[in-house]
């Protein structure tokens, strides 16, 4: 027996639907917003830092007010539905109230970061790609640390701190 579902209904804000792709997108007290701004930046990284992440397709979301208090940012394989339905496959997620706060530096480190996440990996046998998230080298990953050295993270910790009022233990549990 099917499930009957109720039609979404209008946004406060003017647009059309809490799915409608060319609105926002608000879920759970959260809103979703497309980040050309980050993508940019994105484009910015991916040239300097000489990244090639093809033929990985990227979508740039800020999270309002945030992800989490302690998540700044992430890095999302997409699931085939997501695939099918945004051609992405990864979204790149950051806090939009901790990205409004932050310098044009640490942004595009924090973009840098996430990037490094992303990992296609050709499987010859099959003759396609897996798209895989990677992890951590460490905290953080050694292309940044050896470059950039970890200013940069300890600047994202102290402005969420600031935001949201956290003593320095819940500080040191922020992450991205």
């Amino acid at each position: 027996m099917e499930e009957h579902v109720e039609p979404l209904e209008p946004i406060d804000d003017g647009s059309l639907s809490a799915l409608d792709p060319s609105g926002r997108i608000a879920l759970s007290g959260k809103e979703l917003l497309e980040s050309p701004e980050m993508e940019e930046i994105a484009k910015e990284v991916i040239k300097k830092e000489n990244m090639d992440l093809r033929p990985a397709e990227v979508g740039y979301l800020l999270v309002y007010p945030n992800i989490s208090k302690t998540v700044v940012a992430k890095c999302l394989k997409c699931s085939r539905e997501v695939k099918y339905y945004s051609g992405y496959d990864y979204l790149i997620e950051i806090s939009g109230e901790a990205w409004d706060h932050l310098d044009s530096k640490t942004r595009y480190m924090l973009v840098y970061h996430e990037l490094l996440h992303i990992q296609p990996v050709f499987n010859e046998k099959k003759e396609e790609w897996n798209y895989r998230v990677r992890p951590h080298d460490f905290g953080d990953f050694y292309e940044i640390n050896d470059k950039h050295g970890a200013d940069w993270y300890k600047t994202v910790q102290s402005t969420v701190s600031s935001l949201y009022d956290m003593n320095p233990t819940e500080e040191g549990k922020i992450t991205l």
